[in-house]
């Protein structure tokens, strides 16, 4: 039993894993690192490039 449904659980696992490395690509890709939160303004959630605050 655990034989014959052994390559479905290998199969599954690294779908799993391989949507996780797809997900910190996508994430590392859209985000850029040098963001501040910039507090003096209407909306301090909005990030905004650290440079720009100085």
């Amino acid at each position: 039993m655990i034989r014959k449904y052994f390559w479905l659980v290998i199969f599954a696992l690294s779908v799993l894993l391989l949507d996780a490395l797809i997900m910190q690509w996508i994430e590392f890709l859209t985000t850029e690192t040098d963001k501040c939160r910039n507090m003096n303004s209407t909306n301090p959630l909005k990030l905004v490039n650290c440079a720009d605050l100085e």
